[in-house]
C-alpha cells in the first residue's frame, strides 16, 4: 500500500511540474523589451515568395519613423496594432501584437488535460487500494 501511495505522490509532483513548466519557460522568453503602438501603412506590398513586408509609419517617442511590418497585403492608410522595440536601432522591423488570450487559452487547455489525467490516475490508485481490502 505504501508503494502505491509513493508512486501516486511522485506522479503528482511530475504532473505539477509539467503543468507549471510552460509558465516558467514563457517568463524568460522575451529577450528584447517591446511596447505596443499604432502604425499606419504607408507603402503596401503584395504577398508572395519575395515579400519584404509592408512599409508602415509608427510614432516612437513622439517622432514618426518608417519601419518594415512583418506582414503583407494591407491597404494604404490602414491602421495596425504593432509591437515596437523600446530602444530601436538600425533597420526598424515591427510585428503584429500577439494575442495573449489565445496563449492563455492554450495553457488552460493543457492544464485541464493534465489535471484530468492526474485525477484518473489517482482514482485508479484509490480503486486499487479499495480492491485490496
Amino acid at each position: 500500500m505504501a508503494s502505491i501511495l509513493l508512486v501516486l505522490g511522485f506522479l503528482g509532483v511530475v504532473v505539477a511540474g509539467v503543468t507549471v513548466w510552460p509558465l516558467v519557460a514563457a517568463s524568460g522568453e522575451r529577450k528584447t523589451a517591446e511596447r505596443e503602438a499604432t502604425a499606419v501603412v504607408v507603402e503596401p506590398r503584395p504577398c508572395g515568395q519575395r515579400a519584404a513586408g509592408d512599409v508602415v509609419e509608427v510614432r516612437i517617442d513622439g517622432k514618426p519613423q518608417r519601419a518594415t511590418f512583418d506582414g503583407c497585403g494591407h491597404t494604404r492608410g490602414q491602421r495596425l496594432q504593432v509591437m515596437v522595440p523600446t530602444h530601436p536601432s538600425g533597420q526598424l522591423r515591427v510585428g503584429p501584437v500577439k494575442d495573449q488570450a489565445t496563449e492563455l487559452e492554450a495553457l488552460a487547455w493543457r492544464t485541464n488535460i493534465v489535471l484530468v489525467t492526474l485525477a484518473a490516475v489517482a482514482g485508479g490508485g484509490f480503486g486499487m487500494l479499495l480492491g485490496r481490502r
